[in-house]
């Protein structure tokens, strides 16, 4: 759900429609005695814009981490603007009117830095003593770019497998699957079908599709891009083959047709109450841990586990391994506050994060909070993530300057293999020849 978006050409007419917008970070007052929620600070101190992408409820998580760090310190006062809209941080950023903080995924790193919009923190850091050696080496991979940091990550998301109990009883489980063909033999067990022959409860984790399209490849070694450099497409690699043709036999089992029929509704209501998990239809699922949360809230008396994804029978070590991606924050080069900024950036990455993961259910990307009780506690299945966590095995989507168009690629072959109309082997052919041209 994070994709990357490549900074575009911005014309004098894009950035004047959103000037109103963007005017809300405008820097010509440096000093303020604004409350920001916190109380009035000293009329010495200086301002600091932040913008985050949050909003509603886990837009107030962000403001109560803002309204700690004013509280915390006599500096600088920082004021919050929630601004989901991406395409408003681009024109902001390349005009004179750029808040000095935002919030991004680490798949926005690559693009914004390629177009000159970030400053070095890895530079700033040294300066302020920063202790990099919190954050794991997936962490540091995916915040800088030739080992400069241009973000702080401060959460981090990753997927799991959530089992069905009652399900994998009914099918005389004891216990969930560690390899991928185990997977299988046990999906096809507990795939049901109503009386019209329709797919009543689905087996195999086919949903969601995010999951299945990452998840689904990883767990058998494929991957999307040369692990070395993060550059090279490896669309044609023997994991995601045995990866695929497991998936197209498990479609044609049931019918190409019915699965993609159950799929396509389970995506309609996908987190809603008629979730296919939250109804007992699905037995695997591949899901981070704030499903977690939505099972509490809309199905409790679900009986259901957590695991690691499965490797496979010749590969065990795989068990586990799933994407890898940040939530952080990053300085933009129009920023005025640098300095108040750096200190705010610092602050969520470390004595901020506990209070801020606690109340977004996020994971953490400072090691240091790996075993920590209270966040452990905070969510029932943090414990299983973090084991994941711990390994510090995450697959991460390339770092080239067209990953987004590589990205949709992707899915585009997969559609062709999922609905039949090309086979694994030809679609990924296909798909490595017109990757091979990519930036």
């Amino acid at each position: 759900m994070k994709k990357f978006k490549k900074a575009l050409c911005l014309t004098m007419a894009t950035i004047m429609a959103v000037t109103a917008v963007a005017g809300c970070a405008s820097k010509a007052p440096t000093t303020s005695a604004a409350t920001s929620g916190s109380g009035t600070q000293s009329v010495a101190a200086q301002k600091v814009t932040f913008w985050y992408y949050h909003k509603g409820d886990e837009g107030a998580v962000l403001e109560k981490t803002i309204k700690a760090f004013n509280a915390s310190q006599s500096k600088y006062v920082v004021e919050g603007f929630s601004v989901p809209d991406k395409q408003k941080y681009l024109v902001a950023m390349s005009s004179n009117e750029s808040p000095d903080l935002i919030e991004l995924s680490n798949q926005d790193i690559v693009s914004y830095n390629a177009n000159g919009m970030l400053e070095d923190l890895s530079a700033m850091g040294s300066k302020t003593k920063f202790d990099f050696s919190i954050f794991t080496n997936s962490a540091k991979t995916a915040n800088t770019v030739n080992d400069t940091y241009f973000a702080l990550p401060y959460a981090t998301d990753i997927i799991q497998m959530f089992y069905n109990k009652d399900i994998l009883t009914k099918i005389g489980a004891t216990e969930p699957p560690k390899t991928m063909e185990e997977l299988y033999d046990m999906s096809v067990k507990a795939t049901t079908l109503d009386k019209t022959g329709n797919i009543d409860t689905l087996g195999y984790p086919l949903f969601p599709l995010a999951s299945a399209r990452q998840e689904g490849i990883y767990g058998f070694g494929g991957t999307w891009v040369d692990s070395a450099t993060g550059l090279k497409p490896t669309a044609t690699s023997q994991g995601v083959l045995d990866s695929l043709n497991l998936n197209v036999k498990y479609r044609n089992l049931y019918g190409i047709d019915k699965v993609q029929k159950f799929v396509a509704t389970a995506n309609t209501n996908r987190y809603t109450p008629k979730d296919i998990f939250f109804a007992g239809k699905q037995l695997f699922r591949f899901d981070g841990p704030w499903l977690a949360k939505m099972i509490k809230d809309n199905n409790p008396s679900i009986h259901y586990g957590v695991t690691l994804i499965p490797g496979t029978k010749a590969n065990p070590e795989l068990r586990g391994d799933s994407r890898y991606e940040t939530t952080s924050v990053a300085i933009p080069v129009g920023s005025v506050q640098k300095d108040g900024a750096m200190a705010l950036a610092q602050y969520i990455a470390t004595d901020g994060a506990k209070s801020l993961l606690m109340g977004l259910g996020s994971l953490p990307a400072n090691k240091n909070l790996y075993d920590d009780k209270e966040l452990l506690a905070s969510n029932e299945c943090f414990p299983q993530f973090i084991e994941a966590l711990k390994a510090d095995k995450g697959v991460q989507y390339p770092k080239m300057e067209e990953s987004a168009k590589y990205t949709s690629l992707i899915n585009a072959a997969l559609d062709y293999v999922y609905n039949g109309s090309k086979t694994p082997k030809a679609a990924m052919d296909e798909l490595q020849k017109q990757a091979s041209t990519l930036k």
